[in-house]
């Protein structure tokens, strides 16, 4: 996304668990006072789970190895003392075809799982390996042999024995869910695998196979959770209407009926409470969410959005700040940081923070050069270090990958506009084919990033196109 309230690139832009103290009224310390992120942080072991190999007959369980992995890594990731790459960066490379010593390198990792899947008489094998990338030799490796419906306390089984190897504790208990129908669970995985490649019809792609494991079980709390998280991850990003709007805030409160131990269901809740600006019950989910899973990514950054649309620049840089340490990778809270600086005058601290990111924005792009958002968002940063061509390449790579992505399209307006590319800032603007995001026409006459476009005979009539 690219923008906020304050500056230009924002605005595109019954509990088992702890979750109950987040909404005691009597806890008013914010959650990011309460928690040491150094130690949530601190580690001795580093370790990247690469994506499981498809050896069936005829190639059906590749949203099983995908899936198979990714759970792993989420379990994995409960481990203390050990750090877990996340998918974003490990799922660029091939359990099969790859030298464990050079991915070791490029992923910062001293240990790899890499697994193999294939049917068995009575269901599944599952054959992993654990590497240690400085000589690239195997530590561990095994097979298991579950029936389908077993498959995910087979992941935790596999996880314990990873930790087990590298003389770490055990995960941390998973979550007791009901067992569900195989078939539920497959369409589970598969909608796992839409949602990661994160693109506007790939999050329909994902809802509709999680709605499809709802309906063979309609009370799997996960796959509630997950229905959610596609709303609110569409309103914001590709299309707000009020259809997601409203299923978002349905959704959700059904995910933390089903799963109020689910650190997921409080965040696609506070993602719902959020969009209806409602803070403060926003802040009180978010909270929960980190709660459960301090080490996880995704609460504290979008608790940093959260607060930024509510106003509170420092409150948003903190959350941010902490979204960074834990994902060490991620570009976007770092240069999300440089904007609310911008927002405070601070451009000395804005330059340092933008720098940092293009350092990780660029190495995102090395796995991956057809990284839309990270193009997108680096392109912005470029253009404010003054990197012009660079910056305009990125933005017209990432306007070809993603042609029929609207708020893709409204980026590339915004940037066109501030490099004083009238004709391509216009071009992007007629592009946008729904409503993006949070931008209706009110913030679209009001966006500064428009200045230089603002008058242009074209813009009064694209603008009329745009909802109220």
């Amino acid at each position: 996304m690219k923008k906020t309230m304050q500056s230009s690139i924002w605005k595109k832009l019954k509990a088992a668990a702890p979750a109950h103290l987040a909404a005691d009224p009597r806890n008013s310390r914010n959650i990011e006072d309460m928690i040491d992120i150094d130690s949530v942080l601190a580690h001795t072991q580093t370790l990247a789970v690469l994506p499981f190999t498809d050896q069936s007959v005829k190639k059906r369980l590749a949203h099983y190895c995908e899936g198979v992995a990714e759970e792993l890594l989420n379990t994995l990731a409960t481990v203390k003392d050990l750090k877990v790459i996340p998918r974003t960066a490990s799922f660029h490379f091939d359990s099969e075809r790859h030298d464990p010593v050079l991915t070791g390198s490029r992923l910062g990792c001293g240990f790899l799982v890499t697994g193999r899947l294939k049917e068995s008489t009575h269901g599944l094998r599952i054959a992993v390996r654990l590497i240690e990338t400085g000589e690239g030799e195997d530590i561990w490796s095994g097979s298991f042999n579950p029936r389908v419906e077993n498959v995910y306390a087979t992941q935790q089984e596999i996880a314990g024995t990873v930790a087990q190897a590298l003389g770490l504790p055990a995960p941390e208990p998973a979550l007791q869910e009901p067992a569900v129908d195989p078939r539920a669970y497959d369409f589970f995985l598969r909608g796992l695998c839409y949602f990661a490649k994160n693109t506007t019809q790939d999050v329909v792609y994902a809802r509709q196979m999680l709605k499809q494991a709802i309906e063979i079980e309609p009370e799997y709390g996960r796959a509630w959770a997950g229905v959610a998280y596609t709303y609110g991850i569409e309103y914001m990003y590709f299309n707000a209407s009020n259809v997601n709007l409203s299923e978002v805030g349905r959704t959700s409160k059904k995910a933390l009926k089903l799963a109020p131990g689910l650190a997921q269901s409080h965040l696609a809740s506070g993602i719902a409470h959020c969009m209806k600006h409602g803070y403060k019950s926003a802040e009180r989910d978010f909270s929960a969410a980190i709660r459960l899973k301090p080490g996880n990514f995704n609460p504290w950054y979008f608790f940093g959005r959260a607060k930024v649309h509510e106003g509170d620049l420092a409150r948003a840089l903190k959350l941010f700040d902490y979204a960074s340490k834990v994902r060490s990778e991620d570009y976007q809270s770092v240069l999300l940081q440089a904007q609310l600086h911008i927002s405070q005058g601070e451009q000395d601290r804005a330059l340092a923070v933008t720098r940092e990111g293009i350092r990780r924005v660029r190495a995102v792009l090395d796995r991956n050069p057809r990284d839309n958002r990270a193009l997108n968002m680096g392109a912005f940063a470029l253009l404010r270090l003054g990197e012009t061509q660079k910056a305009t390449e990125w933005m017209l790579s990432s306007l070809e990958n993603a042609a029929m992505d609207s708020i893709i399209q409204y980026n590339g307006a915004c940037f066109f506009s501030l490099a004083g590319q009238v004709d391509r800032a216009l071009d992007c603007l007629e592009n946008c084919l729904v409503k993006v995001g949070n931008i209706n026409r009110e913030w679209l006459v009001h966006d500064s990033d428009m200045d230089n476009i603002r008058y242009h005979p074209r813009f009064a009539e694209i603008i009329r196109t745009f909802p109220e």
